[in-house]
């Protein structure tokens, strides 16, 4: 046989299978960086394997939902840094208040000192110093 055939067989065994997507991409990177370091190499060597495991299977359906759960995850992450993030840059100029009657936040711009407040959502009306 020549290096052809080979190439060929290869191609027949993985016509179907699943391939590599962002989870499998983001375990073989974890997977390396944990087999750097002495106590976690074991671990690394295990998320690299299911990563190729991941890759080569034909349950297509299952991997899907496995990618689903995991971008639904990091779309937590990512929406929890983005609120702390745009919390941090509006503390300079915004003051924050919480609606006593139903805790709807409302934002009040700072240095205009003792305002009456309107909550937007119930209409509810208080006092606050910005």
């Amino acid at each position: 046989m020549n290096f052809r055939n080979y190439l060929y067989k290869i191609a027949y065994y993985l016509r179907g299978s699943y391939g590599f997507d962002r989870f499998s991409k983001y375990l073989v990177i974890t997977g390396f960086i944990l087999s750097a370091f002495r106590y976690t190499t074991i671990l690394g060597y295990a998320l690299t394997v299911y990563s190729v495991w991941r890759s080569f299977s034909k349950n297509r359906y299952k991997r899907q939902r496995e990618l689903l759960a995991f971008e639904n995850y990091l779309f937590g992450i990512k929406q929890k840094f983005y609120r702390y993030k745009s919390s941090v840059l509006e503390f300079r100029q915004y003051k924050i208040f919480k609606c006593p009657k139903c805790s709807q936040k409302l934002r009040v711009p700072r240095k205009k000192g003792k305002l009456a407040i309107t909550c937007k959502k119930c209409g509810t009306e208080f006092k606050g110093r910005s």
